[in-house]
């Protein structure tokens, strides 16, 4: 393809060499997932880091402040038996047992009743660790927030303010604690169930469990002592043995432990007692910080590869070329204090690339000057190209780039006049304006060629006038403009620093009068939104755009 003149109607293109051929590689699959998510956990490695260590201090913190719990369990078996044969009611109605009776004496466990045996029997109702407890944060900031919301409620509608609250009845609310830490089940489809019990307490769990287990043989069995004492067809014998077995299983409950004698007409066989708990059964510690660190990790590097995945800003060059279509001429790493750049003066902003420790800030301000002349090797004939450089915005470092080019390019012993769109790049000795800017040759309608100042070796004209009226109305495309771009294109080469493309259209006016244009995007600030709304702008101008820069450095 050959570069049409300025002015003239061209498409936007590449003219660098291509490369052989290479087969694509995927973007989709599993492990083209891995490598995204890889490359997002090792950019935000120290973020992430920080997100594991504080995940595991907060395990940390919540196994150091958190009581350890134990938990006792005694088993019953439900194995009813045949009465005496002392009546014929009794022959004529054996006892059975089915599923769904079981299940009936699992709700008979977990009734209020029973548990109010036990609760008493144990004397539970003063147990500190079933009294009120302190609220903790988060319950006295949701309880704060609600008394200012009524108390906001009560001025708006001039309703009294509750002055007093509820009463708590301190047994009731020590009995539903109890109640909450108190479990029964079946154990399968099988006639065992399991009684349970969770505190801090290391002895109580086990109290508690023998108590429930010695009340429901209690509640049985005193069941049946009544239907005794109400039948006459009883002996005293079995009343006796009877009440006997009463007697064994309330002893039991009031001393939280298994009765110290057989029952044998409860219809349940104690099968397992409950022991203190050799150690605690919840708060695993070191299981809470394995969770911990492995949450952190994994959540830390789902979060950075989803920003990884919305993140539109420029950072990588092969992403460049799939997001925009434009090629990475280079990437240009930020020199040491070249954030700093920005309030120092055009001098010392153009000699970065002769700093002894700016390497690689000079290698990659090497390959600019590397492609720009690949992409003129063409047309090498016509004299030397007219480089325009911009970006969307300010920020991206352009005019800093500008500048060491031209450094670059003035050292290799080449002239070089630079239009700059910084209106301090050309500064007197005493600080002022050096001479007229191309603002005010154009508005000036005379042809007599521009006074440039001289940086360093590096012919300078800025852009903008001083007096801001001048710049309101002035038209880069004026032939004038072209005039002074072509006599200062017969001394050598010609770098233009064009103004910001999304701010006006002055940019794509002096773009024009460019052979080629370079578009800047800043590392993790440019967006590919950006540079495509850029080389829109710059295709409708009908210029030809080469590539992009990668600049890491704001300047």
């Amino acid at each position: 393809m050959m570069l049409g003149k300025p002015g003239a109607s061209r498409a936007s293109f590449r003219i660098l060499p291509q490369q052989d051929p290479v087969t694509p590689q995927s973007n989709d699959g599993p492990v083209a997932l891995l490598r995204t998510i890889g490359a997002a956990g090792l950019r935000h490695k120290g973020r992430l880091a920080i997100w594991v260590a504080l995940c595991l201090a907060a395990a940390a913190a919540y196994v150091r402040t958190t009581p350890p719990t134990y938990t006792a369990a005694a088993t019953v078996l439900l194995e009813p038996r045949r009465q005496v044969p002392s009546a014929a009611r009794e022959i004529a109605a054996p006892s059975s047992l089915d599923l769904n009776a079981a299940d009936s004496e699992l709700q008979v466990i977990r009734s209020e009743r029973l548990l109010s045996t036990v609760f008493d029997a144990l004397a539970l109702s003063n147990h500190p660790e079933l009294g009120p407890q302190p609220p903790g944060l988060l319950q006295m900031l949701a309880n704060r927030a609600g008394a200012a919301l009524h108390s906001v409620w009560a001025l708006s509608t001039g309703a009294p303010r509750a002055e007093a609250s509820l009463r708590v009845d301190p047994r009731r609310n020590a009995f539903e604690n109890f109640a909450r830490r108190f479990s029964a089940r079946r154990v399968g489809q099988s006639y065992v169930l399991e009684i349970s019990y969770v505190s801090a307490d290391p002895e109580l769990p086990a109290r508690v469990a023998n108590a429930a287990a010695s009340a429901y043989l209690l509640q049985s069995v005193a069941f049946k002592a009544d239907a005794a004492r109400s039948g006459a067809e009883f002996l005293q014998g079995r009343l006796d043995a009877l009440s006997t077995q009463v007697g064994a299983a309330a002893a039991a409950v009031k001393a939280g432990a298994l009765p110290v004698q057989p029952i044998p007409d409860a219809d349940a066989r104690i099968i397992g007692a409950a022991q203190a708990p050799l150690g605690p059964s919840s708060l695993r510690g070191s299981l809470i910080l394995a969770f911990a660190g492995v949450f952190g990790l994994l959540g830390g590097v789902f979060v950075a590869a989803l920003a990884s995945v919305f993140d539109r800003r420029v950072r990588r060059p092969q992403d460049l070329l799939r997001e925009t279509g434009l090629s990475c001429l280079a990437a240009i790493p930020e020199i040491a204090g070249g954030r700093q750049q920005g309030s120092a003066s055009a001098s010392d902003s153009a000699m970065l690339v002769a700093r002894e420790h700016a390497g690689f800030f000079a290698a990659g301000i090497r390959d600019l000057g590397t492609a720009i002349d690949i992409a003129w090797a063409t047309r090498r004939s016509e004299g030397s190209p007219v480089v325009a450089i911009g970006s969307w915005r300010p920020g991206t470092g352009a005019t800093l780039l500008t500048m060491n080019l031209a450094q670059l390019l003035h050292r290799r012993g080449r002239r070089v006049s630079v239009f700059s769109a910084d209106a301090s790049s050309a500064r007197g000795a005493d600080g002022g304006p050096a001479g007229p800017s191309l603002t005010d040759v154009i508005a000036s309608g005379s042809t007599v060629q521009a006074a440039f100042a001289n940086i360093d070796g590096v012919r300078l004209l800025p852009i903008r006038s001083e007096t801001p009226q001048l710049n309101r109305f002035v038209d880069f495309r004026d032939v004038r403009a072209g005039l002074v771009i072509a006599q200062a294109r017969q001394r050598g080469e010609v770098l233009i620093d064009l103004p910001p493309l999304g701010e006006s259209s002055d940019a794509a006016a002096l773009a024009t009068h460019a052979d080629i244009v370079v578009l800047v995007a800043a590392e993790g600030a440019t967006s590919y939104d950006e540079l495509n709304d850029a080389l829109g702008v710059l295709q409708r101008a009908g210029v030809t755009v080469i590539g992009a820069v990668i600049n890491r450095g704001r300047s």
